[in-house]
């Protein structure tokens, strides 16, 4: 079998669906047989791919217009592949005659779901991408059921017999931390997420206030889209400390020396800062939103994402509970071994094999 995937858009920074779309594809290589892939990637070879055992087709655009409306079908269709799978965006609209099954990941519905919390371009190209991509694809993966419940109900033509769930896993973040930030000591909050709406950090911001004897609240995540005055909170705000965008081993050294991560996030199609947090044993606090209570399944302290009184109280409970650390972290670590990227591969080949 000749397998492609698509990875034009991994150009990107490392997070969130860039993760998911190297590391699942990384797995799929090591898990398949006798399969040959061709990877589709966007200028050169995706890094962390670069000496992948593949055939690698390089597009001349960055932008995922020209690539998903002009260069990827007709790559695909001339590529000589039994299916092909698609990690990050959808498929393209339009397929030329002889394009092979199309298997597609649908990460979230935040732009159906919340889409005041979401940019217009966004909006706009999701919104006219997904409804010519789906009813064409061979077969839908999602990596929750929420997640599926939310894509069944936006479009409801979709067959629910082609919408699979396959949960995501942990990122790889190598096997040696680095050092904490100078200046930062073990014992922080930690916040793991892009700086936009459904994020909830201004409310997390107004519950950190409210803390009794506060340890450092350390975020980490990039500027991200429709924030309004967030930036200027985090940056503005008494014993936060902004971090941005941070390496992997750095993101492992603050992962395993902070005392509990906040994530009080207003919806999540999966939640990898959740996975990742409770690899480590980190104690976490969640909303109620979302995906986050599927994937924790009571190994993290839930509260009402929209109530900031509720959160401050609820990383009170964490920061000043020994017992209840422990048991969180705990609780943690066996669920987050329920996840890998083995498990993902295996599952995904499957569905990509059936589609043959």
């Amino acid at each position: 079998m000749n397998l492609g995937v698509d990875l034009t858009a991994c150009w990107r920074p490392r997070v969130g669906m860039v993760t998911v779309s190297v590391d699942l594809t990384r797995a799929l290589l090591a898990e398949g047989g006798t399969e040959e892939w061709t990877l589709f990637c966007s200028r050169e070879r995706v890094p962390a791919l670069s000496e992948a055992p593949a055939r690698f087709v390089l597009s001349p655009h960055r932008h995922e217009l020209p690539n998903k409306l002009t260069w990827l079908p007709a790559v695909e269709a001339a590529a000589g592949l039994d299916a092909i799978f698609y990690p990050y965006w959808p498929s393209p609209p339009r397929r030329r005659r002889g394009a092979p099954p199309a298997v597609v990941f649908v990460h979230d519905l935040a732009f159906r779901v919340r889409p005041a919390e979401v940019p217009w371009q966004q909006r706009a190209y999701l919104g006219a991408l997904f409804p010519r991509s789906l009813p064409s694809a061979a077969a839908v993966i999602v990596p929750s059921a929420t997640t599926r419940d939310d894509l069944l109900a936006a479009y409801p033509g979709v067959e629910a017999a082609r919408v699979h769930v396959v949960p995501e896993a942990a990122a790889s973040l190598g096997p040696v931390a680095a050092a904490l930030p100078a200046g930062l000591a073990p014992g922080f909050l930690l916040a793991v997420g892009t700086v936009e709406p459904r994020k909830n950090y201004p409310r997390l911001v107004a519950a950190y206030r409210r803390l009794r004897d506060a340890p450092p609240l350390v975020v980490v995540g990039r500027e991200g889209w429709v924030y309004g005055d967030a930036m200027e909170l985090l940056r503005s705000t008494p014993g936060l400390r902004l971090l941005g965008h941070v390496s992997d081993a750095e993101l492992l050294a603050l992962y395993q020396g902070a005392s509990a991560l906040a994530f009080p996030s207003l919806y999540e199609g999966f939640g990898l800062p959740l996975v990742e947090a409770m690899r480590e044993g980190l104690p976490a606090l969640i909303g109620n939103r979302g995906s986050l209570p599927e994937l924790a399944a009571g190994a993290a302290l839930e509260v009402d994402a929209e109530d900031e009184g509720a959160i401050a109280d609820g990383l009170q409970q964490i920061l000043g509970d020994g017992r209840l650390r422990r048991r969180l972290a705990a609780a943690g670590r066996r669920r987050a071994a329920q996840f890998s990227w083995e498990r993902a591969a295996r599952e995904t080949l499957s569905i990509l094999r059936a589609q043959t």
